[in-house]
């Protein structure tokens, strides 16, 4: 769209102002529309999943249920495993923006970790244990979608920013790198959550896994 300065040229005409003006508007509705087409999916493709799992959920299903055709589906999602992705990262967002309000730049890292294992945990009470196991189990799937990476990931982002601090302040050894920390921390606390058995002996298992973590990192 060409622009003029005040007096340079003639003035813009009626017409083309409205569709200028028109044309966002135009692109604003399709984007909305092209949203909801995509949370219907969601929703849609996060409840089949619940019911059947993640290998035994029906993408006709889920069309039927989003009232969409399959290729839009795909178009949205190439895979049903690119659903869990997208509603881990939900859900990581959400634990971490309550994390942030709780913990703040705190540097006692074991209260923090601490803190995080309990978001998890009432993550998992939220979404159920179909979905939420099968969520698990894509960490260690060579199924995963290979462009999934740690950008997308709030909650390794928090960790790894949570031991920099401790780091920082002296609370645990300098020497490591803070990404590989966060990555064994992260990668051992969804395996135990994948595996672990009933829920009192997995809280003790988890605490335990989180002083064990810690005492490691302390310095000397």
């Amino acid at each position: 769209m060409r622009t003029t300065t005040r007096g340079s040229g003639p003035a813009t005409e009626p017409g083309a102002a409205t569709a200028a003006a028109a044309a966002p508007k135009g692109a604003g509705a399709r984007e909305s529309q092209r949203l909801q087409t995509r949370a219907r999916i969601f929703d849609a493709a996060v409840a089949e999943i619940g019911r059947h799992g993640l290998a035994g959920a029906d993408v006709a299903a889920i069309v039927t249920a989003a009232g969409v055709a399959r290729g839009t589906f795909y178009f949205h999602f190439p895979t049903k495993e690119h659903v869990l992705v997208e509603l881990e990262h939900v859900e990581e967002t959400q634990i971490v923006a309550r994390l942030q309000a709780k913990a703040g730049r705190s540097t006692d890292l074991r209260s923090v970790l601490t803190m995080l294992v309990r978001q998890v945990l009432a993550a998992e009470r939220k979404l159920g244990p179909v979905v939420f196991r099968d969520m698990l189990a894509l960490h260690f799937s060579p199924t995963r979608p290979v462009e999934d990476e740690l950008g997308g990931h709030p909650l390794a982002e928090f960790v790894i920013a949570a031991i920099t601090r401790a780091q920082q302040a002296g609370r645990v050894s300098r020497d490591p790198d803070p990404g590989e920390l966060g990555v064994i921390f992260l990668t051992g606390l969804f395996a135990l959550l994948a595996t672990a058995g009933g829920s009192r002996a997995r809280s003790a298992l988890l605490d335990r896994y989180v002083t064990t973590i810690v005492q490691g990192m302390e310095a000397p």
